[in-house]
């Protein structure tokens, strides 16, 4: 029995990764077709965005776009995976839907129209530099909206877990409420 070739190793892998996407693909789907339409289109949109700043990124030469343009990225795609985790999330995202990411694909167009021009103007430069300060902000609002989707849940947490205190208190269930009923407290 022969070895398998390095080569063929690398193409058996690449297959595999190839149908595992598919997999996940078709898992997602289905997982989306239980949503609320309104979700669906959102997340879809979302998904159209995502696929238009990693193709941006790619045909963009720079180390400074390439980080900013990386991290919004991330920042949308996580945006939309807990939009997913969590459905009720997407109406709050009618704003960031319906503005937000359509001005920074046009600023991100407008960058990358005068990047990929031959011809390089001081005026050019200066709206190219504006642009990436701009990516800067939009960067720390998309994370701010993020993080907002992690102070809900973790409100939500905290307040379920203080009504379960107080009742567990209330049913004497607790260490301290022996004493918090009786005012005896055990010395020992």
């Amino acid at each position: 029995m022969q070895p398998h070739s390095p080569m063929r190793l690398h193409q058996k892998l690449q297959r595999i990764q190839m149908i595992l996407q598919i997999l996940q693909q078709q898992q997602q789907k289905e997982q989306r077709s239980r949503m609320p339409e309104e979700c669906r289109k959102i997340l879809e949109e979302g998904q159209e965005y995502i696929t238009y700043i990693h193709k941006c990124n790619d045909d963009l030469p720079g180390e400074e776009i390439t980080r900013k343009l990386s991290r919004l990225e991330t920042i949308i795609t996580r945006i939309f995976q807990e939009v997913e985790k969590q459905p009720e999330l997407a109406s709050d995202l009618r704003r960031f839907m319906n503005y937000y990411l359509p001005t920074t694909r046009k600023l991100v167009d407008a960058y990358r129209e005068i990047e990929l021009d031959s011809f390089r103007t001081e005026q050019n430069e200066k709206t190219k530099k504006e642009i990436e300060d701009t990516l800067d902000t939009i960067n720390q609002a998309f994370e701010k909206l993020l993080n907002s989707f992690f102070e809900e849940r973790a409100m939500d947490i905290s307040s379920d877990i203080s009504v379960l205190h107080s009742m567990l208190a209330q049913e004497g269930l607790t260490q301290g409420a022996f004493e918090q009923k009786t005012g005896y407290k055990d010395q020992t």
